[in-house]
This record gives C-alpha cells, structure tokens and sequence, in this order.
C-alpha cells in the first residue's frame, strides 16, 4: 500500500524518508534491531501549484505489511521534520474521469441538493519526482 507523507522538509532524500519510516514502523520500546523489510519503495515529489508559485515537498512510500499500515501512519502524524509535523494518509489515486457527480443526467432533472458545482481539486499543477529509491 502506498503511503502519502505531506510536510517533507526541501532537503530530505528518499532515502532519509525510508530510515525515517523505517524507524517509525519498529516498535519504540525494542533493544533489537529495526525491520526494515516493510518499505520496498519511496519517492520525493516536488509539487507548483501554479497561482502561487512555491514548491511543496511530499514523500510516497510504498510498504509490503499492510496489516501495520495504520498504525504506521498514526506514529508518523505524531512526527516532527524540522520544526514542521507529518501528515500522513494512504495514497488514493484520482482520476477526473472517476468523478461521482459527473451522473449521466439531464441537467433539468439534476439533483438539487448538490451544492458543490465545481471541482475543488487544484487544476494547474506541475510535479515531478525529485528523488526514488527501489
């Protein structure tokens, strides 16, 4: 399952979010040493929403034991990166064909509770993959 990480620092590897995440999964109070066999995959994406022009820096790490996944993510949103906290969730990939208002309805006899008339995802996006590790 792949894990979506928002809050990197500008400087973190993907190597450094693989310790980091591998560190997390380990439990706190063991002498020995930590598993590192649950992440097979991470990457470091650099992110521009185009009206503001600022880079966000997010991590994506793909992990094999998806039975300790959400306990995994409730101890990487307790974690702080430079002064700034994790904020972790699965990754859900989203399509604009896959849209659930988007019903093949005559616009007449549309719904009329449905308020939200307008997509509310940000359009103009520019992201690349910074750094990955495999």
């Amino acid at each position: 399952m792949w894990v979506f990480i928002k809050g990197i620092a500008s400087g973190y590897s993907a190597r450094d979010l693989s310790r980091l995440v591998c560190r997390q999964m380990g439990a706190k109070w063991s002498l020995l040493k930590q598993k590192t066999d649950g992440v097979t995959r991470s990457k470091i994406l650099k992110i521009k929403y185009t009206d503001s022009y600022k880079w966000e820096y997010h991590g994506m790490v793909y992990i094999d034991a998806s039975d300790s996944v959400h306990e995994l993510m409730g101890r990487l949103n307790t974690t702080f990166i430079k002064g700034a906290r994790l904020h972790a969730h699965p990754y859900i990939r989203r399509i604009s064909t896959r849209d659930r208002r988007k019903v093949h309805i005559e616009p007449d006899n549309e719904f009329p509770g449905n308020r939200r008339k307008s997509d509310r995802r940000r359009g103009s996006l520019v992201s690349f993959v910074v750094d990955s590790v495999n």
